[in-house]
């Protein structure tokens, strides 16, 4: 918006204005060849009389009152400081008004100053200061043009980051992602997809920038559909009566642990029915989503550099392993997994998966002709993860040997805490291993052999040695035991599943 300077459009001759009409009309008499020359005498006369006039006249014309207010945005404000004052006044109303935002459901009242919209009143400030002095230019202009009326409008716009930042947080908000079609287990049937919402930012910007033109306290935000990856219509005729591939680890239910297990179980329950369509990648931390309070969360202890420490989301990784272990058993295509920093002691040496968002990933692709459905079941301290199908179409063989192993270091921390004489291993040393690895897939006779190696760097063992007094040291300040078993890792595993097969041997 601009400052707009609005005058009368008849405004009053000067007396400059009148001689100088006097002077054209006797140039355009004086090309007419055909008036008598003394008639053109005469009228010079008449014009060197009207000048006499005028000059006596020109005196008056000074005499003017001084310009004691103008108008912006029609209210009259004083050429003076005080106006000044009540200007800035009017330029924060101007955008503290109340402006609704509505779309996708979805109505959100702010104030026009909270998404962005700022005023320049400076340059109307600058005209106030210059009016308020007689001798300014503007004054002796105003003055010389009859003092028509002066209206002026306070700009208003939208500072575009500031706007952009106010609904990036709006669409946090307001966005639902798309539901797609599962299959609920407990109920035996498929459940409909639901259609998402998310807001287009910078479409909405352009409407919020056209009503604030327009002096409207309504936009109609701009909000695009998500469509969901998978309909129930594509799975009206689905089949998961058979176990394709399947794996179990055990979790903890004692009551210092439940705040991990309720994170398995929050993990498991999002991914229990998801369905991966013929030829479709899954993601884990697509389908799972951040590991925050906000989705319900709790802190647990994870591994983080091959220490364990408290972490939001602490058990999504055994989720994630467990999930890992079923699908390479079922012979799907595993496009991204990543082992831990250290061993994990609910399964087995090369088949766990860590996960961090958005980081680190576990991706699995359905390369059958049909799709293939997760199911999750966690009872009596056994999580077990299934891939559901038609059929089971491989026999699945893994040959996991050791290959190598890194003895791991100790440090010793001298610690008040600890009474002299004792020592408390707060965490227990790891060796470090390299792991071959074999994935045999074999359907109809023919069978398809793929090596990978894992790689599991040593972990450090803590030691704290004391140096406190007995008598002085406080219980609580004393540092924990690591009460976790000493780890050690069979030299060689073989594990075979398929329809009707379930081997497991380890050779020490």
């Amino acid at each position: 918006m601009r400052a707009g300077l609005e005058t009368n459009t008849e405004v009053k001759p000067t007396p400059l204005n009148r001689i100088r009409m006097l002077f054209a009309g006797l140039n355009r008499l004086q090309q007419a060849h055909s008036l008598a020359a003394d008639i053109m005498a005469v009228l010079v006369v008449m014009i060197l009389g009207g000048i006499s006039a005028l000059v006596v006249y020109w005196p008056s014309m000074k005499t003017q009152k001084p310009l004691t207010a103008i108008l912006v945005d029609g209210v009259a404000v004083k050429v003076n400081s005080q106006g000044e004052k009540a200007l800035l006044r009017m330029a924060r109303r101007k955008v503290a008004g109340k402006v609704q935002l509505e779309g996708g459901g979805i109505s959100h009242e702010t104030t026009w100053a909270m998404l962005g919209a700022r005023t320049e009143h400076g340059p109307i400030s600058r005209i106030l200061r210059a009016l308020s002095s007689k001798d300014s230019v503007a004054s002796r202009y105003l003055e010389e043009a009859g003092s028509p009326p002066l209206n002026l409008e306070i700009p208003v716009s939208l500072d575009s980051e500031a706007a952009v930042e106010a609904l990036v947080a709006i669409k946090e908000k307001l966005d639902k992602p798309a539901r797609n079609a599962r299959f609920d287990f407990s109920l035996n049937q498929v459940v409909p997809e639901k259609r998402g919402v998310s807001l287009d930012v910078y479409g909405t910007l352009e409407r919020m920038d056209k009503a604030l033109g327009e002096g409207k306290n309504r936009v109609a935000m701009k909000v695009k559909a998500v469509e969901p990856g998978v309909t129930a219509a594509q799975l009206l005729n689905i089949d998961v009566d058979t176990v394709a591939g399947f794996f179990e680890t055990p979790y903890s239910r004692m009551k210092k642990d439940e705040d991990r297990t309720y994170n398995v179980n929050l993990g498991a329950s999002v991914l229990d029915g998801h369905v991966i369509m013929p030829g479709e990648l899954f993601s884990f931390n697509d389908v799972v989503g951040d590991r925050s309070q906000a989705r319900g969360f709790r802190y647990a202890p994870v591994i983080a550099g091959g220490k364990i420490v408290e972490g939001m989301g602490g058990g999504t990784c055994q989720v994630a392993s467990t999930l890992y272990a079923a699908a390479f058993f079922a012979g799907l295509t595993i496009e991204d997994r990543v082992p831990h920093s250290r061993p994990s002691s609910y399964i087995k040496l090369g088949l766990d998966a860590t996960v961090s968002y958005p980081s680190k990933d576990l991706k699995i692709r359905n390369p059958l002709d049909y799709p293939v459905v997760i199911h999750f079941k966690l009872e009596d301290g056994i999580a077990r993860a299934e891939i559901r199908a038609k059929e089971r179409p491989f026999i699945v063989s893994l040959l996991r040997r050791v290959i190598g192993t890194t003895p791991y270091p100790v440090r010793v921390v001298d610690d008040e805490n600890v009474p002299r004489g004792k020592e408390v291993v707060t965490q227990r040393g790891v060796p470090g291993y390299k792991v071959s690895r074999f994935r045999i897939i074999e359907r109809d006779k023919v069978a398809y052999r793929f090596q990978s190696f894992d790689r599991y760097p040593p972990t450090v063992e803590f030691v704290h040695k004391g140096s406190g007094n007995p008598g002085a040291i406080d219980a609580k300040s004393a540092p924990k035991p690591d009460m976790h078993k000493p780890y050690r890792a069979s030299p060689s595993l073989r594990m075979v599943q398929g329809l009707d097969i379930w081997y497991e041997k380890t050779h020490n």
